[in-house]
């Protein structure tokens, strides 16, 4: 009996490949399928698990805000543009100079160069 190598080979491919097929059919049981616990149920509605959230603080009012809106309103009216006036312009840069050089002659009374 003279069996070639080509006809081994066939062979064991063939078994290699029956083996793994084999293998497919044998499919594990879902995990706890013998489990007396069911699974989540479908009811139908998205779950719920926390209350309806609440505002941390009390909500204005309509009347509140309005009232708040006419106060702001009326505030930033009341600051008026400072850099409208040239007079208060040059009057705010003197007080500036005034002010820088009262610092620089206070420095000086610190470090005794006076």
């Amino acid at each position: 009996m003279n069996i070639s190598v080509k006809t081994i080979i066939r062979f064991s491919v063939g078994a290699v490949l029956i083996a793994g097929l084999s293998a497919c059919a044998n499919t594990p049981p879902e995990p706890m399928s013998n489990s007396p616990l069911t699974g989540p149920v479908n009811t139908g509605t998205y779950p719920v698990f926390t209350p309806d959230p609440k505002g941390e603080t009390a909500q204005f009012t309509p009347q509140e805000k309005d009232a708040l809106q006419k106060r702001l309103v009326a505030a930033k009216s009341g600051q008026g543009n400072a850099t409208a006036d040239p007079a208060a312009v040059a009057r705010r840069q003197a007080e500036m100079k005034k002010l820088v050089q009262q610092q620089q002659d206070d420095l000086k009374a610190i470090e005794g160069t006076q």
